[in-house]
């Protein structure tokens, strides 16, 4: 394996984020791009463009005075300046850099704002590299932009920034969720939401022979929803993102929990089991994540779990009353089907779809409850009869 693969693969891992950076400092109008004008790319609405190149390494600075990732970031903004791809006047250049290193030319030119400052940054980056020659590897991109450009590299310096940021990235695309005032619970969820969006739309769109453009409009439809219901904490179904494998509801059937018994007693047949399975696995997973996240609390989960106690048993009276003359187990089945399709909130929201019903299993799982008008007959606290 080539032993340079992982920090190549780094480099071009790190435009993704960068680009949902963009995204989310973007506004109506304003559309980003991927390998379109530079790694990272934000046309706005009045046509002012930011073309930033993306720089890394997995343990030193990319951007030494003499390395190539410098000078080739700038000799590729100014070949697209020369071809009339870019406007200097319109345009602002940034290098981007997810490791830190001893002040150099590129911190030179970054506080470098005007056209003197600029002439002198140039005219001390050329004393420092009056040893570099032809044979240097840096040389061809060095030569072009310092020696043949200096004009366009002076007013390109002045529209120039150099940010620094922290290994993949993601750490700023958690800064700018926070400045979109997301509950901390909810920027993990949300920033893989959009990662894994935008890594398809890009890898679509390149498959596709089109652009790597994606426009703010595209991706505030996609995401103003999700935004709104995070600043309210709304009941995410993580299940959703990762979803219960067959393998794992195979299995569980496999095991014959409580539930499942639960369920053979009354005659439910294998279908319905492994709906049941699936539903109780996925209430189980939301319901861990809710708390961890501290989306809810287990008060919370204990009030909602009393509500459902007592619509049961409302229901199991109910039937028993007006259903005596049917076979138990018609009962039982009637009965968890009311139970199923109960209407419930958790903190005044309307959870995802199979939290009423798998959380039922979970109370059938643990005695609390059954379906069979005698299941305290079948089952026990301490152990299955």
């Amino acid at each position: 394996m080539d032993s340079n693969a992982p920090g190549q693969l780094l480099g071009y891992g790190l435009q993704l984020p960068r680009a949902v950076v963009h995204l989310l400092k973007a506004g109506p109008g304003d559309a980003v791009s991927v390998e379109v004008l530079g790694d990272v790319s934000t046309l706005s609405a009045d046509s002012h463009l930011l073309t930033e190149e993306d720089k890394s390494s997995l343990n030193n600075n990319p951007l030494t005075n003499k390395s190539i990732d410098l000078w080739k970031s700038f000799y590729n903004w100014l070949t697209a300046v020369n071809a009339g791809r870019i406007n200097i006047a319109r345009t602002t250049f940034v290098l981007f850099s997810n490791q830190s290193g001893r002040p150099g030319i590129v911190n030179s030119f970054d506080s470098a704002t005007k056209s003197d400052a600029a002439s002198a940054a140039i005219a001390d980056a050329q004393e420092l590299l009056s040893d570099v020659t032809s044979e240097h590897a840096i040389w061809p991109y060095y030569n072009y932009v310092v020696n043949q450009n200096e004009e366009q590299l002076n007013q390109l310096i002045q529209r120039f920034a150099l940010q620094i940021g922290e290994g993949a990235s993601y750490g700023d695309v958690e800064a700018e969720l926070v400045k979109k005032l997301l509950p901390d619970s909810q920027i993990e969820f949300v920033q893989e939401s959009i990662c894994g969006w935008l890594q398809k739309k890009v890898l679509d769109r390149i498959v596709a022979k089109q652009d790597a453009t994606i426009t703010w409009e595209e991706f505030n439809t996609r995401f103003l929803v999700m935004f709104e219901r995070a600043r309210r904490m709304e009941l995410i179904d993580f299940t959703l993102r990762t979803p219960i494998g067959t393998h794992e509801i195979q299995q569980q059937a496999k095991v014959r929990p409580r539930y499942l018994k639960q369920l053979d007693v009354i005659g439910c047949n294998a279908d319905e089991q492994l709906e049941a399975v699936s539903e109780f696995l996925r209430a189980k997973v939301n319901r861990d994540k809710w708390i961890e996240l501290g989306i809810i609390d287990e008060d919370v989960a204990q009030d909602f779990h009393s509500r459902l106690v007592e619509y049961w048993t409302n229901r199991q009276k109910h039937i028993e009353l007006t259903r005596a003359d049917s076979p138990a187990n018609d009962r039982g089945q009637i009965l968890l089907l009311e139970c199923k399709v109960r209407q419930e909130t958790i903190r005044n929201m309307p959870p995802p779809s199979a939290t009423v019903a798998g959380t039922y299993h979970a109370l059938a799982n643990a005695s609390v409850l059954g379906w069979h008008p005698s299941w305290k007959q079948y089952f026990t606290d301490r152990k299955d009869k």
